[in-house]
């Protein structure tokens, strides 16, 4: 896993998470319920998503799941999509990403690259359509007196940044924006449509948000205790020996490797890292996985961190503590031997000590259902060409950093 680096495609789902405080002022009034938007950054962080699927259902319209299902290779690029008359093109979403992408693209192996690049694109795509969506709906509803105050906030959230981020020197701030191809007019711009459809949002849907029950509440809790268990996490070291036609990454091995050999080759690593070799240079020696190179090391891994081959190492590495190693593993075309470099366990609190956090992240979550089916009705009603964005999609992934290439 790569270690997680600040990057425009987050700070688009950050800042609205973080900027309700500021927005706040600008839609308080007529607005009942000031809940906020987007998960609460306290630690009951979650990666378990709502469990209402007809929110699930209703946050995804048919055009959008076409882009996702469908097969890139059988549709044929356009550069531009059209959503209600406005004009979204390659560059307005690759110009977030193109930086990470491109050393994404200098770090992992081709095929590990383009699979991840083409996830990353997806929602990409969606989030452009969306918000260009919610920014038309806000505009037609904020008035000349809020928007005024609106650029008040957008000036104190460009200070905040600079002064949190770049310690507080504006040329540091451009600096980072030039790296990434980014203008600073265009970074305000971000942030204006993002604190617009924030008091969009909560001016539509916040009103709706109701004050759970004691009930209601003490379900969540024990939702929160069983989160808090999945919530540990593990740092792996893994050496990764393939047999068979094809490697982790699905390239093909020439010549094939026999399984008896592959059996051979871990157990003669596993005898050295017991007689007290270094686990990582066993890894650079003999390793032929993802981050071989840098000794195997996979950095934070959860539970479900990890597609199915990795699956057995993953529960390999649940079962150790720090600094443990595992015996030889078998998996589906790989032998295995994991270590267990750290780990990080979760205390759980009591309900009274998180009562106040439980009702907000309940809000919170009633808060982004109802913001998806707001944007799902939106999208069905809208008029977007082409009516397969997965075409638009392919075009993005054409653009998008080669293998290789370097950061412009």
């Amino acid at each position: 896993m790569m270690p997680g680096k600040t990057t425009f495609a987050s700070n688009k789902t950050i800042a609205r998470r973080m900027l309700f405080c500021l927005v706040m002022a600008i839609v308080i009034t007529g607005c009942s319920h000031q809940s906020r938007y987007g998960r609460n950054p306290d630690k009951l962080k979650t990666k378990t998503p709502p469990k209402d699927a007809r929110a699930i259902r209703l946050a995804k319209s048919e055009a959008m799941l076409d882009a996702e299902n469908e097969d890139l290779n059988d549709l044929s690029p356009v550069t531009t999509l059209f959503v209600n008359g406005v004009a979204i093109g390659v560059d307005d979403v690759l110009k977030w990403v193109r930086f990470d992408l491109a050393k994404m693209a200098r770090e992992l192996p081709p095929p590990e690259y383009q699979r991840q690049m083409i996830e990353i694109l997806r929602r990409q795509v969606r989030s452009e359509a969306e918000s260009t969506l919610l920014e038309q709906a806000a505009k037609r509803r904020l008035g000349d007196e809020e928007m005024k105050r609106l650029e008040q906030f957008v000036d104190a959230r460009i200070r905040e940044i600079i002064n949190k981020d770049h310690g507080g020197r504006q040329t540091r701030y451009e600096e980072w924006l030039r790296d990434r191809g980014v203008s600073m007019l265009e970074d305000r711009q971000r942030i204006r449509r993002d604190m617009m459809i924030i008091a969009h949002l909560q001016r539509s849907v916040g009103h709706k948000v109701a004050e759970p029950t004691r009930r209601e509440i003490e379900e969540f809790y024990e939702q929160y205790l069983a989160e808090l268990k999945l919530g540990d996490r593990r740092k792996m070291s893994l050496i990764d020996i393939p047999f068979g036609r094809f490697d982790a990454v699905g390239e093909r091995l020439i010549p094939a490797v026999r399984k008896k050999d592959a059996r051979q080759k871990i157990e003669a690593a596993l005898r050295r890292v017991r007689g007290g070799e270094d686990f990582a240079s066993v890894a650079k020696d003999v390793s032929k996985g993802l981050y071989a190179a840098t000794g195997g090391d996979w950095d934070w891994v959860s539970k479900d961190g990890a597609r199915e081959r990795w699956q057995p190492a993953i529960d390999a590495l649940y079962s150790l503590s720090a600094g443990g190693v595992s015996d030889v593993i078998e998996s589906d075309g790989a032998y295995f031997i994991v270590k267990c470099t750290d780990m990080e366990r979760s205390e759980p609190k009591s309900f009274v000590e998180i009562q106040k956090d439980l009702i907000q992240k309940y809000k919170n979550r009633q808060f982004d259902i109802l913001t998806r089916e707001l944007v799902a009705k939106q999208y069905e009603n809208a008029d977007v060409k082409p009516t397969n964005p997965g075409r638009f999609l392919r075009a993005v992934v054409e653009a998008a950093p080669k293998p290789g290439e370097l950061a412009s």
